[in-house]
């Protein structure tokens, strides 16, 4: 299961010097709900951050959790091979048919 029905979002700062990750789930409505706060990469241990945030989520499925942490790790490791491209974030929520993005700011 691979969040193929977009429940969650992420939402995106993207900058030269860091990367700010958090996850909203999408409500019927089209709005969003916060489910976790952001975390800034590198400057601290995002995964670990978030993967002791969603355990404290007893609603949330255990393969939910696992897909966000392996879309958490996606980003990153997409952001660290583009950070310098001009289009950076754009070509990600532009070429990702599995994960859904919201960028909220880029420096």
């Amino acid at each position: 299961m691979i969040l193929d029905k977009n429940i969650y979002v992420f939402k995106i700062i993207w900058s030269k010097n860091y990367l700010g990750l958090a996850v909203d789930k999408k409500l019927p409505n089209n709005h969003t709900l916060p489910v976790t706060t952001f975390f800034f990469w590198p400057r601290e241990n995002g995964w670990q951050l978030l993967k002791e945030e969603l355990s404290y989520k007893p609603w949330m499925s255990k393969d939910d959790s696992i897909d966000i942490l392996n879309g958490y790790t996606e980003i990153i490791n997409y952001w660290l091979l583009n950070v310098n491209e001009i289009e950076g974030i754009t070509k990600l929520i532009r070429d990702s048919s599995k994960l859904k993005f919201e960028l909220v700011a880029k420096f």
